[in-house]
């Protein structure tokens, strides 16, 4: 946002759930096993999905469509 001089754009965030211990940074960003792997791939998925929603309909018919916790 600083580097844009602005904050109108829309931005795009994933989750990531909760880690069962108390190493966030562990969590974030070490290795994922293979069943992990492929929840990540399905995750890239819905959201490639997500943003070719948004261009072709706009945000909020997206939001509408891809904000749930299937």
């Amino acid at each position: 946002m600083h580097f844009l001089q602005s904050e109108d754009f829309t931005r795009i965030r994933i989750g990531i759930g909760q880690p069962r211990h108390n190493d966030l940074v562990n969590y974030v960003i070490g290795a994922i096993n293979e069943k992990e792997q492929k929840i990540l791939e399905r995750g890239v998925d819905k959201a490639t999905e997500a943003v070719l929603e948004i261009l072709e309909n706009g945000v909020d018919i997206a939001m509408n469509k891809y904000n749930s916790n299937n």
